[in-house]
């Protein structure tokens, strides 16, 4: 596969396994469902035929996208008892180390692998722990 992706700049046609379209992927059964590039991908769009919000079967949802659940397919989820990791704490991590790297840029600070590490897991630390307070 990367072989033919290197070549073709995509893995579509890539004969060396099937095509599965993204309602059926995401309505799979899943410990843990991650959508990771698209918003709006679980969804309630009452009529349309990619409403797929009721047809979900994650255990465990991690929203590694913007936005990737709509406000109606997340009360869906809730009336269902399927816990969902938020995208604003999911993928907040690469948003956060952008800003330590701009306060260094402008105070003139250079801080090594660890120092940002450290600052990293305070922010994630403080902010899970009001995540699990709500």
């Amino acid at each position: 596969m990367m072989k033919h992706s290197a070549e073709n700049f995509r893995i579509k046609g890539f004969d060396g396994g099937d095509a599965v379209d993204l309602i059926s992927l995401l309505t799979e059964e899943w410990d843990v469902l991650t959508p990771t590039a698209l918003g709006g991908v679980i969804n309630n769009l009452s009529s349309s035929p990619r409403d797929n919000a009721d047809a979900i079967k994650a255990k465990y949802i991690i929203e590694a996208a913007n936005h990737p659940t709509d406000p109606e397919a997340n009360e869906i989820l809730a009336k269902k008892g399927v816990p969902i990791l938020p995208d604003i704490l999911a993928n907040s991590g690469g948003v956060m180390v952008s800003y330590f790297e701009w306060v260094q840029n402008i105070q003139g600070f250079m801080w090594d692998e660890e120092k940002v590490n450290r600052e990293l897991k305070t922010y994630m630390t403080h902010t899970s722990n009001i995540f699990l307070i709500i």
